[in-house]
């Protein structure tokens, strides 16, 4: 079978994947739920600085901005004895200065709120070795439309988790990217980002700027991203929340990962 058509089969499979498949989740009425906070923290393997981002749920039938919550205090700490209280830097942000990201290392955030303290875990894993990044066309119906693609080498022998952002021009593409190793442990692991945004205006063209970037993560931050996916795809009179691994009662995700990038010129 031709390449081009294997590889059109591989985008089709791995969109059917993330939209088919199951995980359970918690199902809320929006209209009716008191208010929670939302933690997106993040630390990086690196100097820094690391964020941690609080805001607040609203109503479902009111306004679509979300306030940054500035009153938290807010620590990470590491099992090697490094702790830190992050510094507020605006819009809901806390950040450190000092502490770095080490893969192998366990971090923990601590988030004290108006009372309320919110904990979570997340150790780094090590670095993917991305490979390469690069663009094929396809032809669908008449229009021809690229794709960009990402090779990353496995770590053998540990079952792994991916995130992939995309950016072009320097924008980040809204859509939720994950993969595993489940099915190739050790092996070449290659993974279609599809960019389709309804207009032709959208498309990738000739000399666009496309950036990837890889993260190692948990499988508790997959869980969540994968459970995100599935709430924004479905076609439920009631969303459900994605799942968590915050403990206290707050939405959002803790998450410790290795980063690796690529970046490619659209020709």
């Amino acid at each position: 079978m031709p390449m081009h058509y294997i590889k059109q089969l591989c985008i089709t499979a791995v969109v059917g994947v993330l939209l088919t498949a199951c995980e359970k989740v918690i199902e809320v009425d929006l209209n009716s739920a008191s208010p929670r906070y939302v933690i997106e923290g993040i630390v990086t393997d690196g100097t820094g600085p690391h964020q941690v981002r609080i805001t607040q749920t609203k109503n479902f039938d009111e306004s679509n901005t979300f306030d940054g919550i500035d009153f938290a205090e807010v620590i990470i700490s590491d099992n090697a004895g490094n702790s830190e209280i992050l510094a507020y830097a605006g819009d809901g942000i806390y950040q450190t200065s000092t502490l770095e990201g080490v893969p192998g290392r366990i971090y923990a955030l601590r988030a004290s709120i108006d009372g309320e303290t919110f904990t979570s875990v997340s150790a780094m894993p090590e670095p993917a070795v991305f490979d390469s990044l690069y663009i094929e066309t396809f032809t669908t119906f008449r229009d021809p439309v690229k794709i960009p693609y990402i090779s990353y080498s496995d770590t053998p022998g540990l079952k792994n988790y991916y995130r992939h952002i995309l950016y072009i021009n320097g924008l980040r593409a809204p859509s939720i990217y994950i993969n595993t190793d489940e099915r190739n442990d050790g092996g070449q692991l290659e993974r279609a980002l599809p960019y389709f945004r309804g207009n032709e205006e959208d498309r990738l063209k000739a000399g666009d700027v496309v950036t990837v970037e890889l993260q190692t993560i948990e499988r508790a931050v997959y869980d969540y991203f994968f459970s995100l996916d599935q709430t924004i795809e479905q076609d439920a009179a009631t969303p459900a929340n994605p799942v968590s691994n915050i403990t206290g009662g707050a939405l959002g995700y803790f998450s410790a990962h290795s980063v690796q990038s690529n970046t490619v010129v659209v020709e």
